[in-house]
């Protein structure tokens, strides 16, 4: 499906994109994707477990593997990432990814790596006779949860891991103790204070040790270090300890957000986690036009070189090949506009959208029978998938088969 003649023509790559995606977004449910229900029985934990999982929009309509996003405290946060992750996979700076977010049951007993009554300034004591939870709850989640996560769904092999407070707490424990567990980790205001920094110390000499760590990290903290604090101060402890020296290979960054609180700061540390891991997905562009920069062989190696980084094929995005090829439409590059559209063909041919933006090319090439061939192939994947741009599919038909009467009329014996 194409952006528009007129302003095809006119404007240039980054325009048409934002056309583009307005008119897709436009035409479809504007639902988000609602999280399935699961209970997984826990015979490491003794308990039924309810986990809630999130897939792409397009998880339905596609045979591809997705990353997976492991999110404690699941309930309060799995739709608001889920949203971060649609927007910033729209906008191609993520991929897309199935969220898994687990729900609590004693918090403290699995958030917690170690057992800690904590001891008030006054000489009293916070008791927490449950916690200490924290390497069963991993096992859990390694040799109970991802086995049936992985049965049940399309998943890749890169996987990250997110939590907040004593979710965060968790996340450096995992990167320290079972750093192959996930390849990267977000932690949100981690509780380093816990257990009088004992984390915090193992953290740093766990990368003491490390020449090379191939993972990501990004961890943040809200306005609970406005003030002088065991936690603040764990925070910037573990922030010195990565810039004086962090192992080889290992991507990290931190961020404060004083304006915001324990609890709101979450959305601006998803959103820059998210960023953080996937820096470089993002396709390098002309700095004059947008264009993708090298062409269609530039896209094919960029993404070529992100699936040596992640360690999973990673698709060129469809959208991305589309938008190129309507550029190149617009710019009388037929030919390499047709070659676009076929490269999204091989890549997505369960898409409808693919064919019918083939068939346009064609249309726009004069071969008015091949483009007929392709817009009736987007129709019945379209009408296969309850793709909601269909009645778009079959009016682009009429319109080129008016044509093609219309131009045999002109060329017939008199």
């Amino acid at each position: 499906m194409r952006p528009g003649h007129a302003f095809q023509r006119t404007f240039g790559f980054f325009f048409a994109g934002i056309l583009l995606m307005s008119v897709s977004a436009a035409a479809q449910d504007l639902a988000p994707p609602v999280p399935q229900r699961l209970v997984v029985h826990s015979s490491i934990l003794n308990e039924d477990r309810v986990i809630w999982v999130r897939t792409p929009r397009d998880y339905e309509h596609d045979k591809a593997a997705y990353p997976v996003l492991y999110l404690m405290d699941g309930p309060a946060h799995i739709n608001e990432i889920g949203s971060t992750i649609d927007f910033l996979a729209q906008n191609n700076r993520v991929p897309p990814m199935i969220v898994v977010g687990i729900a609590n049951t004693d918090r403290t007993r699995d958030l917690t790596p170690t057992h800690w009554d904590m001891k008030r300034p006054d000489g009293t004591v916070n008791a927490n006779p449950t916690s200490g939870g924290g390497d069963h709850f991993l096992d859990f989640i390694q040799k109970e949860l991802m086995p049936q996560i992985e049965k049940r769904y399309r998943t890749s092999c890169y996987r990250v891991f997110a939590g907040h407070s004593l979710g965060g707490l968790m996340v450096i424990h995992t990167l320290i103790t079972r750093p192959d567990l996930f390849q990267a980790y977000i932690a949100v205001s981690p509780s380093l204070q816990w257990n009088d920094q004992g984390t915090l110390h193992q953290a740093q000499q766990f990368f003491a040790e490390q020449a090379e760590l191939k993972k990501a990290l990004f961890f943040s903290l809200g306005n609970e270090g406005n003030t002088p604090n065991p936690m603040g101060d764990g925070f910037d402890q573990l922030k010195k300890t990565l810039a004086a020296k962090a192992p080889k290979g290992f991507h990290w960054d931190s961020a404060r957000y004083p304006d915001e609180t324990h609890g709101s700061t979450v959305l601006l540390a998803h959103y820059a986690g998210l960023r953080t891991v996937f820096d470089d997905w993002q396709m390098p562009v002309n700095a004059q036009d947008g264009s993708p920069e090298g062409g269609l062989a530039g896209i094919e190696k960029h993404y070529h070189d992100l699936s040596e980084r992640y360690g999973c094929a990673v698709r060129p995005p469809e959208n991305l090949i589309n938008q190129f090829g309507y550029q190149l439409m617009g710019q009388k590059k037929l030919d390499e506009a047709i070659r676009a559209f076929q490269r999204n063909v091989e890549l997505y041919p369960d898409s409808a959208n693919v064919y019918d933006s083939l068939g346009e090319g064609y249309e726009n090439a004069g071969k008015l029978d091949v483009a007929i061939q392709n817009i009736e192939k987007a129709i019945a994947q379209g009408t296969l998938i309850s793709d909601p741009n269909l009645d778009l599919y079959k009016e682009h038909l009429k319109r080129v088969q008016a044509a093609k009467v219309a131009a045999d009329k002109a060329t017939s014996p008199k």
